[in-house]
Formats: structure tokens, C-alpha cells, sequence
């Protein structure tokens, strides 16, 4: 059975007011994508996963909301090949800055370093590993605050437990009642896609997920 890999795709708009074939060496590796979700000014939804729903939506976003603890159950699924460890990582695109310029306009990344991930964790059969406290929460330039800029600067977390049969992932992303940008107008209104990505690998060394 392929090794598996997992797409999660979420949005957010933040409101402030081979087998070895011949000589050649290769892995199997598989994947697999869901797309189409969205974490907006008006909600936050988290689409499904096979049979698994993962939906929070939240009603006028505004500094001091936050998305509360969100956890996603990630399961292996059958097959004759056990995986040697998970990667997940974490990125963002289709930035788009809101219309409402009070404050003027501003970029993805300036965007990114308001929104702070208050969780992100996993946990396989032992203890939750705290992604968190591998993360530089300087990268942007905040030292203190580790915000979506952040993590995803810190590339994909690699070399996690092995997935033997069921794994937790959790998230919890927020809008701090004071960003750390002054000018705090000009983020009414944006949005930004973030995508969540789960991959499984079949031997050491092996990279699944790429920046």
C-alpha cells in the first residue's frame, strides 16, 4: 500500500474593526488532497477528510476571536507498508487585501504577522510534541509572538512519530485584541489561504513535503 499523503485547505480573512526498478532507487509515496475550506471574516470552515468534518465557523472575526482549539484526527489507512515518520507543513497563498483602506493598503506577509497561532501540536501514541517550540517566533521581527509568518518561515516540520494507526493534529489561530501592527485598519477585509499538508514516508531520509 502507498504511503499517504494528506492536503487540508483553510482561508482566513481577518477583521480588526518506486520500488527500485533497474539501477534507479525510488519510494512509493501516494496523495492526497481536500481543498475549498475557509476561515473568513464571517467564518472559519474546515472541510472533510474521508468521513471526518472539521468546520469552525466563526461570525465577524474581530481582534480579541479566536478559532478555540481545533483538532483533526489523522488515520493511516490499510496497507502492506508501515511508514517511518510524518511531516506536516504549513502554507499560505491567494492573499487578498480588503477594500476597506482606512489604514491603507498592505502585503500578505504584514498580513500573515497578525494572525498568532496560539496551538499547533501533534500527538501520535506518546506525548504531544509542541510544534511551537521549534519555531523561531522572531522571524518576523516580534520576538514573543509566533505568528502565521512564523511557522510558515520554519519550512515543514519533519521527522515526526511514525503514524501507526491514528494521530491527533491541533490548531488554534487567533486575532490578538492588539496586533502588533499600530495601523490596524488596514486589515479589515483580508483574506489568505492557508493549507495544512500531512505526508507519511516509507524509510528514513525520505522527504515527502516540500516548501
Amino acid at each position: 500500500m502507498p504511503m499517504k499523503r494528506i492536503l487540508i485547505s483553510l482561508s482566513i480573512i481577518g477583521v480588526v474593526s518506486a520500488f527500485a526498478i533497474g539501477g534507479t532507487i525510488a519510494f512509493f509515496s501516494d496523495t492526497e488532497t481536500s481543498t475549498g475550506n475557509t476561515f473568513t471574516a464571517g467564518t472559519l470552515d474546515l472541510g472533510s477528510l474521508g468521513n471526518i468534518s472539521w468546520e469552525f465557523p466563526f461570525l465577524d472575526m474581530k481582534p480579541g476571536d479566536s478559532t478555540g482549539e481545533q483538532m483533526l484526527l489523522l488515520q493511516m489507512a490499510s496497507g502492506s507498508n508501515s511508514p517511518n515518520h510524518l511531516e506536516i507543513d504549513v502554507d499560505t497563498h491567494s492573499f487578498v487585501d480588503g477594500i476597506i483602506e482606512s489604514g491603507g493598503s498592505n502585503t500578505a506577509d504584514d498580513f500573515k504577522k497578525q494572525i498568532k497561532v496560539e496551538i499547533l501540536k501533534y500527538q501520535d501514541s506518546g506525548p504531544a510534541q509542541n510544534l511551537l517550540s521549534l519555531v523561531n517566533d522572531d522571524a518576523d521581527w516580534n520576538l514573543g509572538f509566533i505568528s502565521l509568518y512564523d511557522v510558515e518561515a520554519y519550512g515543514v516540520f519533519d521527522d515526526l512519530p511514525t503514524l501507526k494507526e491514528f494521530g491527533l493534529f491541533t490548531v488554534q489561530l487567533s486575532l490578538p485584541t492588539d496586533l502588533p501592527d499600530a495601523n490596524d485598519d488596514k486589515y479589515q477585509g483580508d483574506s489568505i489561504k492557508i493549507n495544512f499538508e500531512f505526508g507519511t514516508v516509507q524509510v528514513a531520509g525520505q522527504d515527502v513535503l516540500t516548501d
